[in-house]
């Protein structure tokens, strides 16, 4: 179906814009038109009609030149043509180099309907090469960082796996001299630290096969229950900094069913929890985790509080970084939070922050209900 092309005509006489429109009857254009006789008038006339081609004509009441110029100013891609009842080429050339997309003498108008529809097809092959443009700026602007991402990757990944490595090769050499001598006081603390260097290798090799996952994988959305998914969490992260020392409080509001990659939002909750708990406050008497989830017929709202060691404000905005860490004590890969962010957006979901040193931190997610998809 043909598309309907709307021309605004700046012509002071009805009768010479009906002429005008005549010219069009035999050409199968399909159009729409609004006239004005006032040349100030036709920017106002572009945002109300929306034109798709201007037509001009010259007269005391409308400076051309001047109605173009302002016209392009506002919406550079609208063709202007300028039809006038006499032929001045200095005034000819005048419209052309201010922009007019060509110049038509009325006693002749039989020129008119193939130029509007050259006119109106040359500004859809630009609109064209022009988002294509933006498409390819796009992409090479994607590409650009998914390079920085893989060498900063690289380069990070090989010092975080080799790091426990190195530790652990130590930690042997020191054990077999202790044998060799016949001292076993320092073993089990040896033993104790090489634990320690090899869960943080597996953590790390965890969180490089869950990035891999989340670059990949498109997992069918399913019904979240939340309640079980917390307690999967616990029960994952039983190694880490004597979770039973840490209160856990998980409070999930009644609300309409919510649905989501179950894998995705795993990861999440997964890596923020894990967080809470690694960064907990051994000086506090008390220690808690709290997960509160409100659900509405669009989105999820999950909130994670914790009364743990905090994060200073001026580092708040690169803990999302890749391979950032907020803190020199942090054990750590840097890829947890930086996976947190990759993945809600992912799920065209947001994140926020906030966090007082030696108070804790709350994370707050908002994620899309993805019911519409599961019903489908």
């Amino acid at each position: 179906m043909q598309k309907e092309v709307r021309i605004l005509m700046l012509e002071n006489s009805e009768e010479e814009a009906g002429k005008m429109l005549d010219a069009l009857k035999d050409s199968k254009l399909v159009y729409t038109s609004a006239r004005t006789s006032c040349g100030n008038e036709a920017c106002n006339y572009i945002d109300s009609f929306r034109p798709d081609i201007i037509l001009a004509s010259p007269s005391p009441a409308i400076d051309v030149i001047d109605a173009l110029r302002q016209c392009l100013k506002k919406t550079p891609d609208i063709p202007f043509i300028v039809v006038s009842d006499s032929v001045s080429e200095e005034f000819a050339v005048e419209a052309l180099r201010s922009g007019a997309f060509d110049y038509i003498i009325k006693p002749d108008l039989s020129r008119l309907p193939l130029t509007i529809k050259s006119a109106i097809q040359q500004r859809r092959q630009e609109n064209s090469r022009r988002r294509h443009e933006v498409l390819l700026r796009h992409q090479n602007a994607e590409l650009k960082k998914v390079n920085r991402d893989l060498e900063m990757f690289v380069h990070s990944t090989s010092h975080n796996l080799r790091a426990p490595l190195r530790s652990v090769l130590g930690l042997i050499y020191l054990s077999r001299q202790e044998l060799a001598a016949g001292k076993l006081d320092n073993l089990d603390q040896y033993y104790g630290l090489m634990e320690n260097s090899i869960h943080a290798l597996d953590d790390t090799i965890k969180l490089i096969l869950d990035y891999s996952r989340t670059k990949q994988l498109v997992e069918e959305v399913e019904e979240i229950d939340f309640e079980r998914m917390f307690e999967e969490i616990f029960n994952n992260l039983e190694h880490i900094n004597s979770p039973e020392a840490i209160t856990k409080e998980v409070t999930v509001h009644p609300g309409r069913p919510f649905y989501c990659s179950r894998m995705k939002l795993y990861l999440i909750l997964l890596n923020i929890v894990s967080n809470a708990i690694k960064y907990y406050d051994p000086a506090k008497e008390r220690s808690y985790v709290r997960m509160q989830v409100r659900r509405v017929s669009e989105q999820a709202v999950i909130e994670i509080e914790d009364n743990g060691i905090g994060i200073p404000l001026e580092l708040q905005q690169r803990v999302f970084d890749m391979f950032y860490r907020a803190t020199e004590s942090s054990e750590g890969s840097g890829l947890g939070l930086f996976i947190v962010k990759e993945t809600i957006e992912k799920l065209g979901g947001t994140i926020e922050l906030s966090s007082v040193p030696g108070l804790g931190t709350t994370f707050r997610l908002v994620i899309p209900n993805y019911v519409s998809s599961a019903s489908v």
